[in-house]
């Protein structure tokens, strides 16, 4: 799941222009995302049209944005149809394409107010913080029965919570999931875009497929409890097995890690706790290498 949609984001990536048209800002921070949920996510061709034309004086009239149609509901089939080949199904790309296509057109990512204020990193130029919300299926009833194919591995079991899965994607109830885009402009304030689609696809991916974060949740649940926190008790567990296979000599290193999160824990709310440790996460795994696997 995250290498396919780390290539979609790579290839839909806008990278910020040195230079831009000093023309007023044609769009304004809510709109700007408007047009780029409606791009990205729900393939409309109008807002790709629109948000190009909107930033054409700053590429030299070129298109900004160029994402590959059904793209990302390409990515996110792929591991599905592993998924459903377990179970022995018949095994269908283009259906299931649709049906990722289907959730992702329904999501209706909007932006529901924005904050403006310097970017204290660059002189003159500003940054908007985007507060959206996006209205994702619920698959809670789904998740249970992802637990139990994990547990008793059976065809049936499998089929199950396939055909849940499948059902609640077509016509299961929706709920709000919020999150924030940062937007940014380029000299002389004349536009807003963004340089990183993940604040913005993240948390719909997750919503849609979280089977990464339920299969790490399960995992966590069963690793030794030092901080008390799921997540950081796997991360430790996990590299502390790593480094005791690589570099026996730094396994103090991981020891020491562990006792500052304990204490951190006893300070921090359990979601803090998971953010960090979340964050954590990659820094740990650049060290990991194949004998970890």
């Amino acid at each position: 799941m995250n290498t396919p949609l780390r290539t979609l984001l790579a290839s839909a990536l806008l990278f910020a222009p040195m230079f831009a048209s000093a023309a007023p800002a044609a769009l304004t921070p809510e709109q700007t995302f408007d047009l780029y949920a409606r791009a990205l996510l729900e393939d409309d061709a109008a807002a790709t049209r629109s948000l190009n034309e909107a930033l054409k004086p700053a590429f030299s009239g070129e298109d900004a944005l160029t994402p590959t149609p059904g793209g990302l509901a390409k990515a996110l089939s792929e591991p599905w149809l592993t998924v459903l080949a377990t179970t022995g199904a018949k095994v269908d790309p283009a259906a299931a394409e649709a049906l990722y296509a289907t959730a992702l057109k329904g999501s209706q990512c909007r932006a529901t107010r924005s904050s403006v204020e310097d970017n204290e990193y660059v002189d003159d130029q500003k940054i908007a913080k985007v507060d959206f919300s996006c209205q994702l299926v619920d698959l809670s009833s789904v998740r249970p029965l992802f637990a139990a194919s994990l547990s008793d591995g059976s065809p049936a079991t499998r089929t199950r919570f396939t055909e849940a899965y499948t059902k609640a994607l077509q016509s299961g109830t929706r709920r709000p999931v919020t999150g924030t885009l940062t937007l940014y402009t380029a000299k002389d304030n004349a536009y807003w875009y963004s340089g990183n689609f993940d604040d913005l696809v993240g948390p719909v991916l997750g919503q849609l497929a979280p089977f990464e974060d339920w299969l790490q949740d399960a995992e966590a649940a069963k690793a030794p409890k030092v901080t008390g926190v799921p997540g950081c008790d796997l991360l430790l567990q996990q590299h502390r097995a790593c480094v005791a296979k690589i570099a026996p000599d730094q396994v103090s290193g991981v020891d020491a890690m562990a006792e500052e999160l304990k204490a951190k824990a006893q300070v921090q709310s359990p979601e803090e706790m998971t953010q960090e440790c979340k964050a954590l996460r990659p820094i740990a795994e650049m060290m990991w290498t194949d004998e970890c696997a």
